[in-house]
């Protein structure tokens, strides 16, 4: 499968002037370049917390880890599916930042 184009909005402006700081020292990179050394060190930093998140829901799912990951990859709609049917809700509506309701249980106020 071919990867998606990824889209990022702006950073803030603190964290915009690090990275262009963090450019300049590096051989006067562009910034973009930068963003992209920057993403892909912390992704491979965080590989295994990373793992260790998609193996527990490939383990409920009964798939492999890799089949798993390689399954969020090209079809995450499956995989949520995957998800609700195994553990009985889905990924996607705990971390939904577009949605604005209320929960339905009394939770916590933040």
């Amino acid at each position: 499968m071919e990867p998606k184009r990824l889209y990022l909005r702006p950073l803030a402006p603190y964290e915009d002037r690090l990275l262009n700081a963090l450019a300049f020292f590096r051989t006067k990179r562009k910034p973009t370049t930068q963003a992209h050394h920057c993403l892909s060190m912390y992704l491979r930093q965080s590989e295994e917390r990373i793992m260790s998140e998609v193996g527990f829901y490939a383990h409920s799912c009964g798939v492999p880890s890799m089949e798993f990951l390689e399954l969020l990859y090209s079809d995450p709609d499956k995989a949520e599916s995957m998800i609700e049917n195994s553990v009985g809700s889905g990924v996607k509506e705990a971390f939904d930042d577009e949605r604005d309701t209320e929960p339905e249980a009394p939770g916590v106020e933040l």
